[in-house]
């Protein structure tokens, strides 16, 4: 394969759409990792922020109990990512698209994922507004975390933005 070849196999809207749904793969699963120790966040929550290490002494918290939140908590987006990624592969071999679009989809999300800049910190409160009016923990993570998964695998999976990838030009309805 030349590298003109190459070149104009590269679909700039199908990495553009894959990256977006990477981007909610990977907060769905980090905000379904939550899951692994509701009671942990319900007792950090309660706390009033500066007795939070007492809070958690009388609350019976260890220190390896925090140690595999943080951890299933930090992998869960990488997990995400990677579960989001075999998704696209497997879509664009069946649709005949060229794999490497979503290798770059992929490495393009992973190093703004990897230095903190695909903006959830600031697009979290709009995407867990909805969950927080529960009031039960896990069942504000397990509704925000699947409301997140069902969009990422809608812009996978729906006739519209497949669309768009393959005309080069919006769908109309």
């Amino acid at each position: 394969m030349t590298l003109q070849n190459f070149i104009a196999k590269i679909n700039w809207r199908q990495i553009l759409i894959h990256f977006v749904a990477f981007w909610f793969f990977i907060h769905a699963f980090q905000t379904l990792s939550f899951l692994y120790n509701t009671n942990l966040v319900d007792i950090v929550r309660h706390s009033n922020g500066q007795d939070t290490v007492n809070v958690l002494t009388n609350n019976g918290t260890t220190a390896s109990d925090l140690v595999y939140f943080q951890l299933w908590t930090s992998v869960s987006g990488f997990i995400g990512l990677l579960v989001a990624f075999i998704v696209s592969l497997v879509i664009s071999i069946k649709r005949h698209w060229f794999w490497v679009n979503s290798l770059i989809a992929f490495i393009a999300t992973y190093f703004l994922y990897r230095y903190d800049i695909l903006g959830w910190t600031y697009l979290k409160k709009i995407f867990w507004f909805v969950g927080q009016k529960f009031n039960n923990t896990t069942i504000e993570f397990l509704f925000n975390g699947i409301v997140l998964l069902t969009i990422g695998l809608l812009i996978f999976l729906l006739k519209r933005p497949n669309q768009f990838i393959e005309n080069n030009k919006l769908a109309t309805v």
